[in-house]
């Protein structure tokens, strides 16, 4: 739960968001939270940020969380990324405001069109910085028919490559936009069940790319049902995370930048059943890292943030200036 808040609080959009009360103008309390989530988000945000503690007890957040889902009322240690996942869910209820979509008279895309009656009755700051969009096309392999849907997503979790000590993200994107070959299709042209070959685009990319690790799986060799871990090293860009490759062409022309700078990471140490988390977070302040490990907070060297122990990894979308000076920089 630490590392996960860490990893918000440093998220400078959402972090602005509390500091200033912003959130307060759109509290909902017609939900199952009644707005009790962002409001204790929001004030340990505040309290992280004051500069007046050394050590901040997360003890009433914890409470909140524990009333609305038992899996987080003990002092058992849980996932951090299905407790993201959760809390990201209740913030968005939580500051979900009823809006009525406006569609533009000119043709619309079927990406955008998907957009709006996702987001129609639903906007929130939540949405808006972490959601982003995949498209997913199916072809039959007999006819090429294809057809098309549309998905939203709050983050990415990828697979590890197997058997590779060392990987890059880069490989594991690779993985998971590379498409894959389906049986049983009910092609809508064949009129009948065919292999086809599945392939995905993100459609729209969110401000705020948040990429989960799947570094935990079934053991399905033991005799009981157990989960292991895999270790791999997974190298991954601090800056320019280009996205470029994996987006469809109505994004590649939107007039945004499709490279991210990292500026948090969830650490896991040890075992599902045993283990540790941690936060490595980027200070927009300063301009340094610095590791979060319960009370201990310490400078960290930008070469220990690359690690085995990356579980989730939080990226900015770089603004167009930082884009062409990072760029320039990189290439001298």
């Amino acid at each position: 739960m630490n590392s996960i808040l860490q990893c918000l609080s440093n998220t400078p959009q959402l972090a602005e968001y509390c500091i200033t009360d912003k959130y307060k103008n759109y509290i909902s309390r017609n939900n199952k939270t009644k707005g009790q989530i962002v409001e204790e988000v929001a004030a340990l945000i505040k309290v992280l940020w004051n500069g007046n503690y050394k050590c901040v007890a997360s003890k009433d957040l914890r409470y909140v969380i524990g009333q609305y889902q038992k899996m987080f009322r003990g002092i058992e240690q849980q996932d951090s990324h299905e407790f993201l996942t959760i809390l990201m869910d209740w913030l968005h209820s939580d500051l979900q405001t009823l809006t009525v979509p406006e569609y533009p008279r000119e043709p619309m895309t079927a990406s955008d069109k998907a957009w709006l009656d996702f987001t129609k009755a639903k906007e929130s700051l939540i949405l808006h910085l972490f959601y982003g969009q995949i498209k997913s096309i199916v072809k039959c392999t007999t006819c090429d028919k294809e057809s098309a849907t549309y998905e939203c997503f709050s983050n990415l979790s990828l697979e590890l490559p197997e058997n590779n000590n060392i990987c890059q993200l880069s490989q594991c994107l690779d993985m998971y936009f590379s498409g894959e070959r389906i049986s049983g299709w009910n092609c809508p042209a064949c009129k009948q069940k065919r292999d086809a070959i599945k392939k995905l685009n993100i459609s729209k990319l969110p401000p705020v790319l948040v990429i989960h690790l799947k570094r935990f799986y079934a053991d399905t060799d033991s005799l009981s049902p157990s989960y292991k871990k895999k270790q791999n090293y997974l190298r991954f860009p601090l800056e320019n995370l280009n996205m470029s490759p994996y987006i469809t062409i109505s994004e590649s022309r939107r007039n945004t930048t499709k490279s991210y700078e990292l500026y948090a990471v969830s650490n896991h140490y040890g075992s599902m059943e045993s283990g540790h988390y941690t936060a490595f977070c980027k200070s927009g302040t300063y301009g340094k890292w610095f590791k979060f490990d319960d009370q201990m907070v310490t400078p960290q060297d930008a070469s220990t943030v690359v690690s085995s122990a990356a579980y989730i990894l939080f990226y900015t979308r770089l603004a167009p200036s930082q884009y062409i000076t990072e760029s320039n920089s990189s290439r001298l």
